[in-house]
């Protein structure tokens, strides 16, 4: 992250599902403050559906001065893909051979230990298919599941 721009934290809201997913309330990010009430995502989502890193936000303040995110104002196109890695081992070193999987496709991402998940951060103007493909084949061949956080036509078009 740069030094020379205002971050600020936001919050989402998570809805759970019947299965107690997310396993949080709310998740928190940063952002980089664009207008009065207008921020850019400044980080990964791990369980915030339907936004991406990039994504600009509209936000309003609680009574103790956090940012609450109420709808998005402009998408990035970026996409975030959530991948949870299978097989023995360290799960340390499991998640980080997802993100060396998809580091020369250009694909960021960061690990959460607790939840053994990867939150991947993959740019508009990657190879959205070859990026496609690789998910996909490691949840084929069982190295991993995943879960699709934020995508773009583009993502739904590749094949």
């Amino acid at each position: 992250m740069a030094d020379d721009v205002a971050r600020v934290r936001v919050g989402f809201e998570l809805p759970q599902d019947g299965d107690n997913w997310p396993p949080v309330g709310v998740e928190t990010m940063w952002a980089i403050t664009r207008d009065e009430d207008l921020v850019e995502l400044d980080n990964i989502p791990f369980f915030v559906q339907g936004f991406s890193a990039g994504d600009v936000v509209r936000v309003v303040p609680d009574d103790d001065g956090l940012l609450w995110v109420r709808e998005a104002v402009e998408y990035s196109e970026n996409c975030t893909i959530r991948i949870v890695p299978y097989g023995d081992g360290d799960s340390a070193q499991k998640r980080q051979a997802v993100l060396d999987a998809f580091a020369p496709l250009r694909v960021e991402g960061e690990g959460l230990k607790r939840f053994n998940l990867v939150a991947l951060h993959v740019p508009a103007d990657a190879d959205i298919r070859a990026v496609k493909q690789l998910v996909i084949q490691g949840a084929q061949s069982g190295r991993w599941d995943y879960e699709e956080g934020c995508i773009s036509e583009e993502w739904r078009a590749a094949d």
